[in-house]
């Protein structure tokens, strides 16, 4: 009985082996196209041979290298992505546009209109006004005699047509207040430039956001390409060497990236209306940049310190300028109350008329109902007064006022300053950590994309661990993870990018820099960086932070 069993399990291994050896061989007429070229399979046991890398060789790469530190380049595969197409926009354009378009620009150019209107007023005050009109006046009934005192009943009437001058002015107004509208003017066209400062930043922001969710496109579109040649690969592989939860895997994981291609053209989007919203460009139009995704801007060297960089900015920020000169123009208004007591009141009125506003003209009169006397007529008025308000404690309570308005712009001028150097310092921190993980992050995308690759080539290797039987020496789930941590490490890559670009713009915007400088026609983007991610020579070009003119 024991014979037979044994005679049984022979037969069952002798038919065994040659069905699983010759399905083994069936499989290499059924590979994917991608994977055609690769050579058979070889045992475990057999001298190692090198192995190209033809899965890299089969797949087309972007006509040219995405810049970068790393000089990371298009992802395998993802030049066959379907994403969409829009109307192409570089930089240099942004930034143009980001200095002519925005309507926070406008509305700061306008209050410098208000302010210098308000400093006109200011300088006009010692110009008298010019009045012209008609006056008439009637008066029945009893009157007073000036000469006894005594009264006597008669109506009276005249009609007076002229114009003349008339003034009503404090002469402490007429000297402090052109000189506060003066600050205010300054404070003013400093707020313009903060305006241009704050929409160079968001413009950036806008369209780094843009090149960010394109990044991640790309990234997704190779783990995609990836994904579908190993889903096409294991489901063409026998079953005695795959198990089917395998091919399972490799769809879900296919299908979790499509969901994420569909994210990331969501995100492209969403920030390509926000720029246009920006830009005054109808929403709708979907922005496409020129620029490679993975492309760095450098403004600002990373080498300075931010205690180096913060005596720039409280030199350059605008916002200091402004509330530097809104606390003289409350220091001006404090003076011209400490001296209203002091220096009077100027008035040029006239008698002829009841209102005083019209001092040269002809004066028709009569008694009763009658106009029967005509006849020019002039009279002015000149007066200067000193006046203490309600017995001087008027003035004090306006002194008083004046002085906590020049303390709360102090307060504010000095929350300005300590502020900025904040921003600074922030800035300064997120441009370095930007800048080391930019390097990291390039190299972990070079590293998956080496990996993904290499895992496609072993997952083609086979061995016979036990007997005569064949296994994989990479298993499909070690290519999914490779897919995944390829995907990962262009998000991570391309959020890298884009921080890195949006810190030289915050740090730039910071530091106080005219936007003038970059927003103007003939501004270009730098050139990609070299090799290893040093920078290439200037050769005479212009500096990332050109000089003051």
């Amino acid at each position: 009985m024991r014979g037979r069993v044994n005679r049984r399990c022979l037969h069952v291994i002798a038919l065994s082996v040659p069905f699983a050896v010759g399905s083994a061989r069936a499989q290499t007429g059924t590979l994917p196209p991608a994977l055609d070229r690769i050579p058979p399979p070889r045992s475990a046991t057999a001298p190692a041979q090198p192995v190209p890398n033809t899965l890299e060789q089969q797949m087309p790469y972007a006509p040219r290298p995405m810049p970068g530190p790393a000089e990371a380049g298009s992802p395998v595969g993802g030049v066959d992505a379907q994403a969409p197409r829009g109307l192409p926009i570089n930089l240099a354009t942004a930034m143009e546009l980001a200095g002519v378009r925005p309507l926070d620009i406008e509305a700061a150019t306008v209050q410098v209109r208000q302010s210098l209107a308000l400093q006109l007023q200011a300088r006009a005050l010692l110009i008298p006004t010019l009045n012209a009109g008609v006056d008439y006046f009637r008066h029945d009934g009893a009157q007073q005699n000036l000469f006894t005192g005594a009264n006597f009943r008669k109506g009276r009437q005249d009609f007076f047509v002229g114009g003349g001058p008339s003034l009503f002015v404090g002469l402490t107004d007429a000297i402090y207040n052109p000189l506060a509208a003066r600050r205010v003017v300054d404070a003013r066209r400093a707020d313009v430039q903060t305006a241009r400062n704050d929409v160079l930043f968001t413009v950036s922001q806008a369209f780094f956001d843009l090149q960010s969710a394109r990044g991640r496109l790309l990234g997704v579109a190779a783990s995609i390409a990836r994904a579908e040649l190993l889903v096409n690969f294991t489901t063409a592989l026998a079953p005695a060497l795959i198990a089917p939860l395998e091919i399972n895997r490799a769809k879900a994981e296919l299908e979790s990236l499509r969901q994420t291609q569909q994210i990331a053209i969501r995100d492209w989007k969403v920030a390509s209306a926000r720029l246009a919203e920006i830009l005054l460009l109808e929403p709708e139009t979907l922005l496409e940049p020129v620029e490679p995704p993975f492309l760095q801007v450098t403004l600002v060297s990373c080498d300075q310190t931010a205690k180096e960089l913060v005596a720039v900015a409280v030199n350059n920020r605008p916002e200091i300028a402004s509330r530097r000169e809104l606390v003289a123009a409350a220091e001006a208004l404090l003076r011209r109350e400490q001296k209203r007591p002091f220096l009077p009141d100027l008035v040029v009125s006239s008698a002829t008329t009841n209102t005083g506003l019209l001092a040269a003209g002809n004066l028709s009169s009569g008694a009763n109902g009658m106009l029967n006397s005509n006849g020019s007529a002039f009279a002015v008025d000149v007066a200067a007064v000193w006046q203490l308000q309600n017995g001087g404690v008027g003035n004090i309570g306006r002194i008083r006022q004046q002085r906590a308005d020049r303390d709360l712009a102090s307060i504010e001028f000095t929350r300005t300053v300590f502020r900025v150097k904040s921003e600074v310092t922030q800035a300064v921190a997120r441009l370095q950590t930007a800048r080391a993980r930019v390097v990291a992050t390039a190299e972990g995308v070079r590293q998956a994309i080496e990996s993904a690759d290499k895992n496609f080539i072993g997952l083609r290797e086979t061995a016979r661990p036990v007997g005569p039987l064949l296994s994989l020496i990479i298993r499909p789930q070690e290519v999914v993870a490779a897919i995944i941590a390829l995907e990962t490490a262009y998000e991570q890559y391309a959020t890298a990018v884009n921080d890195y670009n949006t810190a030289q713009f915050d740090l730039y915007r910071a530091l106080g820099q005219p936007a003038q400088w970059v927003t103007r026609g003939d501004w270009q983007p730098p050139e990609p960086p070299g090799e290893h991610g040093q920078p290439r020579p200037n050769n005479g070009a212009q500096p990332a932070v050109p000089a003051r003119p």
